[in-house]
Formats: C-alpha cells, structure tokens, sequence
C-alpha cells in the first residue's frame, strides 16, 4: 500500500536532537522541531522535573502530517523546520511552534498546552488545505508478538470512541481519508494492550484506518471540510487507566474492557478497585494477586459451599441410580433403554435433569473468571513487575529458554502454568468423593484431568500475572481440601 510505504519511511526518519519538551508533574512530551508534531509521551514513574529524558527510540508513537497523492510534498511538511517559543501560563506549559519558511504563501504555526496534571495535550495545528493527519501507535503500542492464545494481547489497533463505546475501525483500502465520519468530540486513534494515542477535535472529522509494517496501526484524519487549513485536537496519549481516562474524559473510560458484557465489565471494574486497594497498601504487584484471588475467594465462599452441597447431592444420586442403570445399559439399547432408564428415575423419584445442579460450581465462577482474566490482562501497573523467576508478570514467565520452537506453545518453558496444573490435579484427588462407585470415581477423575489439561493448554501462553491469579485460587483451594481432609481423620482417630 504507498500510504503505509510512504508514512513508514516518514516514520522511522532518525530523530533529529532538536525537540522541544513540555512536562507536567506525571508526563512528558516531546515536539518535534522538524515536524512540528509530537513525536513522544513518557508517563514518569515519580516527579518528571527528577527524571532525565530518557533517549528516544525510533518507531514510537507518533503524528505526521500526509499530503494525498504528493509524496515529495508529504516530506516536505514533516520536515520544514519549526523554531519554539516555550512559556508557562496559570501552571500550564505552553509552547508555539513557527515554519523555518513558507509553505504554499503561507508561515505555518502550531500551538500546544500541557495539562498541569495529565496526559492531554491540546493543539491548535495548522496545514495546507487538503492535507490530512495520521496517528500511528509505536513500540511502546505494539507489544511483542506471543504465541498460542496469549497473543490475543499482543494487538494494537486503531479504534473510535462514541458514547463511551469504543469501536475498531477496519483497515481502509484507500489512500486518503473517505469513509467513517467521526463527530466532533468523538475520539479516534490507536490503542494496545496498556497504552493508547487518541485525538478529538471540535469539529466534524473524516477518518480510516490502515496498517504499517510490524502490524502497526495507522489512524488517518482530516476535517469534514475539507477547505479548513486549522484543526484544534485533544491528543490522550497516556496509559489506559481508569482514573487518567476519566480525567481526560470520562467517554475514554469506555476503552477498558470494551469486548466485555456489560454486567461482566462492571465486574471488572469492582476486582480492579479490590487489586488497586491492595497494592496501594503492600506495594507489590504479586502480592496484590495473591491477595485479590484470596480476597474473591473468601467472598464467594458462601456461594461454594452452596456449590460443594449441590455437587454431593448429585454425587449421592449417581450412587443410587448407578446398579439399575448399569442393568439398563447391560439388557437394552436404543428407545426401549431410553424408556427404562426414564423409568428408574421415576422409581427414584429423581428428576432426569438432576445433573445440572453439578454445574453450579463451575458457572459461578465463570464471570469472575472472565472479569479477572480481562482486569488483569488490561491493567498497566502489572508491567514490569518481577516474581520469582519471573522478570514480568505481564509476559508468561518464561523460566527456561527451549533450543526449538513448538507450534502454538513457542520456544520457551513456562513453569507457572505447570504448577496451576498440578495444584488442580492434587486437590481433585484428594477431593474424591468416596461414596460413589469406583467406576462413577473414575470417569470424574477422568473429567477433572481433562479440564486441568483444557486450562493447562488455554493459559500455557498468557501473561504470569494472569496466570498467578488461577494458580492461587487452586492453591487456596488446595489448603481447604487439606485441611477438610486432616479434619476428617482427626475426627475418625
């Protein structure tokens, strides 16, 4: 495609040393001196006036300008030279950007604002008319490419949000801006997994989508009016944070957990809240997972229980159905053992959709499975954080390095999920129940190693951090079932 060829070569253009830095008390951004555009946000870890810019990679995430069917004149906008006039007003950092030289008769200007607190950076940017402008996520967007399931976190993509409903925009085909109109104060941009570049802007926009190399998205724009040589935009390019969202504006809080229900985001949003009160009070993000999962689990208890009763209530009846069903399935087949087998429930009193009271159990913890798997895949403060032999709680942990790779399952060991596995094993056979008959006892062993091995394939490739969440529900759920176990034969000795 020339766009995305054209732009990536814009792109990944060295960075010139000569950029003007705004900063705040959390984020950083730089400008651009040959651009005019903003070329970085750095979110600082403590105060940014303490922190040193860090040196700039090149492929980050990025503005630039785009001239349609002009590539010389596309160069020529993103390298025009700017010099700077930096001042600071009511808290607020300001600097306004001026063209070396003219540009079609005209000196082009660019004006931007920092928040005094946040990530928003507002733009007052002027081009030639029919020029539009693109949004490109970078490598701080795109995260490393994961095998198996797990690289269902490995996307960017380029997104709108309206209503507070976030939306991918599909790859556009053409070279300029065509199809999806976008209302004024409706954001577009590019998101990954904890980190997103979105504008808005006060008047309609036309906006697509297409895709660089290294799967990066590209988000092109451009005035409903075309004849409009002024554009004044919102850029958000901070983390995707439920309180820096809001503050932004509260629409942007519609980007986390987008591809939820909306009764499981809810629930989401509620184990967020318990995981952030929790490693706002130990500091440490492994912790604040053990102690989320026991948090879950002490909440769901009564429910469990509820669970367990109902599954030994079903166990109780396969034991005493099990000696005329067997004679069922030894004599008849076909309709005629349809009918018997109908006709020993009848004996027993027993409905024939006894069974799915076993299900309980599992459809309980379903949705928080799925909420806490969402929370944890899409919360930032887990990058980066160490465990063990683990260097990232948000990439799998990666214990040893394999000298092959296999497909779907990659090229390393992971040992967390091997671990979750044995945990389940260990508690399912000392959680056999002893009233059913061996070979009832045996097809439920059968089952449990089953889902065991289902999760063990499922969560193989995930983050750690994820996948420590599971492991420390079966391993509170392993220390009940040894101690119902040491109660027993206490009370029998």
């Amino acid at each position: 495609m020339i766009l995305a060829a054209l732009l990536l070569s814009v792109a990944t253009t060295p960075a010139a040393p000569d950029a003007v830095v705004l900063e705040n008390g959390r984020y950083r951004v730089e400008i651009s001196l040959r651009s005019g555009l903003p070329d970085a946000w750095e979110r600082c870890s403590a105060r940014c006036a303490q922190e040193p810019t860090r040196p700039r990679a090149s492929g980050g995430s990025r503005l630039r300008f785009f001239a349609p069917g002009d590539p010389v004149g596309t160069v020529v906008l993103n390298t025009v030279g700017y010099t700077a006039l930096q001042t600071r007003r009511a808290g607020r950092a300001q600097v306004v950007l001026t063209a070396r030289r003219p540009l079609h008769g005209r000196t082009l200007e660019q004006r931007y604002e920092l928040d005094p607190a946040g990530p928003v950076l507002r733009a007052v940017l002027q081009f030639p008319p029919g020029a539009q402008l693109t949004v490109a996520g970078g490598h701080e967007l795109v995260p490393e490419e994961l095998p198996g399931l797990g690289g269902i976190y490995s996307n960017a993509r380029a997104v709108m949000v309206t209503a507070g409903v976030q939306e991918t925009l599909a790859d556009h085909p053409d070279e300029s801006v065509e199809g999806r109109p976008l209302a004024a104060g409706d954001w577009v941009g590019v998101r990954g997994r904890f980190r997103a570049l979105l504008a808005r802007a006060d008047v309609p926009l036309r906006v697509g989508a297409a895709e660089l190399p290294q799967d990066t998205p590209l988000v092109m724009l451009a005035p409903a009016d075309s004849a409009a040589a002024t554009l004044r935009l919102d850029l958000f390019g901070g983390t995707i944070d439920r309180r820096e969202l809001r503050a932004a504006d509260p629409m942007l809080v519609g980007t986390l957990y987008a591809m939820l229900w909306q009764p499981l985001r809810w629930l989401s949003f509620g184990l967020q809240w318990i995981l952030d009160r929790w490693q706002d009070l130990v500091g440490r993000a492994w912790l604040a997972i053990l102690l989320l999962s026991l948090t879950v689990k002490l909440l769901m208890a009564p429910l469990i229980v509820v669970a367990e009763r109902w599954q030994a209530d079903v166990n109780r009846t396969k034991s005493l159905l099990e000696p005329d069903l067997a004679e069922v399935r030894r004599q008849y087949k076909g309709e005629e053992a349809h009918h018997r087998t109908l006709a020993v429930y009848r004996k027993h009193g027993v409905s024939h959709f006894y069974t799915f009271k076993s299900l309980a159990g599992f459809a309980i913890q379903v949705p928080v499975f799925i909420a806490a798997f969402d929370m944890l895949g899409e919360n930032f403060r887990i990058e980066g954080e160490a465990f063990l032999w683990m260097p990232d709680l948000a990439m799998p942990d990666r214990a040893a390095a394999l000298p092959f790779a296999l497909p779907f399952f990659g090229a390393h060991l992971n040992l967390l999920p091997l671990v979750m596995t044995a945990f389940t094993v260990l508690a399912a056979r000392w959680q056999e129940d002893a009233s059913l008959a061996p070979a009832l006892r045996h097809g439920q062993r059968l089952r449990l190693y089953a889902m065991a091995g289902v999760f063990l394939v499922l969560l193989y490739t995930f983050p750690a951090g994820m996948v420590l969440y599971w492991t420390a529900n079966n391993f509170w759920h392993l220390l009940r079932v040894a101690w119902d176990r040491w109660g027993k034969r206490r009370a029998a000795a």
